[in-house]
């Protein structure tokens, strides 16, 4: 894998990465509703950079396996909301540096970059008020909204244990 010197050169590289993503026999498909939810399998960083295509859930793992080598504090999120008929998700990156929160966001067309915040919680819930809007929830109960802080999962598993791994993380409140 390339090696990136900071934060900024690993976004500039996480630009020529399209939403997608691959399944078990490494079909890549770029229609996230068509055949996702039994299909899909979480791609090592390696796949996802030659296929150049990924879903958040894939560019979290490229992004985990770089930040680990910047020397910076970071973590994972998930962020899930269930509604009655569909379930809407988000991973992202948050690091902290000079007693500053930064989400890092490669995945979201509209908010692609590197977002500054005094606190996790400014930066928790601005990023709840844009996965509202990015999904067009119209009308959301809080109570079904979760957060959560998860460990590196494995690769090749299937959406229902992505998400099962993931909300064994630590509950994040907001």
């Amino acid at each position: 894998m390339e090696q990136v010197k900071n934060v900024n050169e690993l976004l500039e590289m996480l630009k020529e990465i399209e939403n997608g993503w691959m399944d078990i026999e490494k079909n890549i498909y770029k229609n996230i509703d068509k055949g996702f939810k039994k299909k899909y399998v979480l791609s090592s960083p390696e796949e996802t950079l030659e296929n150049k295509v990924g879903t958040s859930f894939d560019l979290v793992e490229v992004e985990r396996s770089y930040f680990k080598n910047l020397d910076l504090k970071y973590n994972a999120y998930f962020m899930i909301y269930y509604e009655s008929k569909r379930i809407y998700a988000h991973t992202f990156i948050v690091y902290e540096e000079k007693e500053k929160f930064y989400w890092f966001e490669s995945s979201w067309e509209n908010d692609k970059g590197i977002h500054e915040y005094m606190s996790l919680y400014d930066l928790l819930t601005d990023i709840r008020t844009k996965f509202i809007k990015y999904n067009n929830i119209k009308f959301m109960d809080n109570d079904y909204l979760c957060v959560y802080k998860y460990k590196k999962p494995k690769y090749h598993i299937g959406l229902k244990e992505f998400y099962k791994h993931c909300e064994s993380g630590e509950n994040v409140l907001i």
